[in-house]
């Protein structure tokens, strides 16, 4: 039976105190990710789509309701819960990489093992296994300074993936690549999410970028807007996602 890696129930997040100018950033919001899902997230600018993968990364604590991920209730966690959390059972990857330049691509994808005290060997094995999967193996004694855009975002990848989260959420993770190097990236992670059922939850503006999910959630003014899901090629899934975003007023979201 397949598992849910995500379960959001009735969630809200409001920015300010009572009896002061609030913002409402998410109201009301649920929704469910089965295990090996590779979901996309859109929506205008503001539309509370940033704030949502905050709260889901727990960088951020909603003001109502309850977030689940991996069958562990994260609003009932402490701060010091969370850290570890956040380190040992998700993955990150970025839009600007966030590689460290002072240390080799092989290090950088180690820091989740070595931050968690992981025996050397078994942090050589693990980033040997995830730097071939995604074709860097060749390169890893390099710094980021001597790679190009492409090879520092399958590091960022190779380093989210090392430490074998129950989920692995992006932020615009090919917001700073060309259009070539944003397709070798999206279809590393179709192929990650088709072949070794990781679980990727994704925020993008990009409907291209978008076209390579299996479902996508709409937010608009805090609130889920539409759910479209793809059940025919990719080139007729990109269309129904330019429908949905022309009603937004505009085809970027």
């Amino acid at each position: 039976m397949i598992k849910n890696v995500v379960e959001v129930e009735h969630i809200q997040k409001i920015y300010g105190k009572k009896n002061e100018n609030q913002s409402v950033a998410l109201k009301d919001i649920s929704f469910t990710m089965k295990e090996g899902e590779f979901i996309g997230i859109m929506g205008p600018s503001g539309s509370g789509k940033t704030t949502l993968l905050n709260v889901l990364s727990t960088l951020d604590r909603p003001t109502d309701g309850s977030v689940r991920i991996a069958g562990t209730d994260l609003t009932q966690m402490k701060n010091n819960e969370l850290a570890d959390f956040r380190a040992e059972t998700l993955g990150f990857i970025f839009q600007d990489f966030n590689l460290l330049e002072n240390l080799t691509l092989h290090e950088n994808i180690a820091l989740p093992l070595s931050l968690q005290n992981v025996k050397p060997a078994k942090i050589r094995e693990r980033v040997e296994i995830v730097s071939k999967q995604l074709g860097i193996d060749d390169i890893l004694t390099k710094y980021p300074a001597e790679v190009s855009g492409g090879q520092k975002q399958r590091t960022a990848a190779a380093r989210a993936l090392v430490h074998e989260p129950a989920i692995i959420l992006g932020d615009e993770p090919t917001g700073a690549l060309d259009s070539k190097n944003a397709i070798s990236l999206l279809e590393t992670m179709t192929e990650l999410n088709a072949k070794q059922n990781v679980s990727i939850l994704m925020v993008t503006h990009d409907p291209q970028s978008a076209s390579y999910c299996e479902r996508i959630l709409f937010i608009q003014d805090g609130e889920l807007y539409k759910e479209l899901k793809r059940d025919s090629d990719r080139e007729h899934f990109y269309k129904q996602i330019l429908d949905v975003l022309a009603t937004f007023g505009t085809q970027k979201a």
